[in-house]
């Protein structure tokens, strides 16, 4: 039986039960073997673009004995016609901007019925921007730490209903919902990162409309760190 980390745990506990799920950058497939072993889904497909982790994913399914439930496909995202046939995604462990780049490039997803799970690695920002302006509703997000290193996940759904973000939706989502104490670490590292853009800024006059959109999304960071007891 697979074990998860608390990270993969995290991304599990977003997956819809009873649907085919594709892991996009499986790795080892864990997360796909793991969900099987437990009967959530009834197939899946591990995906990845090069040899070696897909070779990892075949040793697992291997191991696990559910190579009759997983295919293993060898793609760069979401390339793969096979992908076609499924509405549910993960990916997991990669950067936010590759993530919007590979959804970008697979107009597909934008489609009823189609389910992400994302975990984004960083420029999560990015990542709810891009899904806001492309037909997808947040549902909810969650936060945990592993191995000293905060994380968190989103899940989204697409609806066709497109609108522009705000720069505080983009950078706080719906974590302030959810209640892992987790979520702090996340805000307390978009908070530096937005301080320390924010003053680079202040030496440059051109830049003073930038530095003044900052502004109130840091004060909405610094209000929900407020909140930590």
């Amino acid at each position: 039986m697979i074990t998860l980390t608390n990270r993969l745990s995290m991304v599990a506990g977003l997956v819809r039960d009873g649907r085919p799920l594709a892991d996009i950058g499986t790795d080892h497939a864990y997360l796909p073997v793991f969900l099987l072993q437990e009967g959530r889904i009834p197939h899946a497909a591990a995906c990845d673009v090069r040899e070696g982790p897909l070779q990892n994913a075949a040793s697992t399914v291997d191991a696990e004995e559910v190579s009759d439930r997983v295919e293993l496909l060898l793609c760069s995202g979401f390339e793969h016609p096979r992908l076609r046939d499924y509405t549910d995604f993960v990916m997991a462990g990669m950067g936010g901007n590759l993530m919007v780049d590979l959804m970008a490039a697979a107009p597909f997803l934008q489609a009823e019925g189609v389910h992400l799970v994302l975990q984004p690695q960083s420029h999560a920002e990015d990542v709810r921007d891009y899904l806001y302006g492309n037909g997808f509703s947040i549902l909810r997000e969650t936060a945990t730490r592993d191995n000293g290193r905060g994380y968190i996940a989103i899940e989204a759904a697409y609806t066709g209903e497109t609108r522009e973000a705000t720069l505080s939706e983009c950078y706080l989502g719906k974590l302030p919902e959810c209640d892992a104490p987790e979520r702090f670490d996340h805000f307390r590292d978009v908070l530096r990162r937005l301080t320390a853009r924010h003053d680079a800024l202040l030496a440059y006059p051109e830049s003073r409309e930038e530095c003044e959109l900052l502004e109130p999304v840091i004060r909405d960071v610094q209000a929900i760190l407020d909140q930590e007891s």
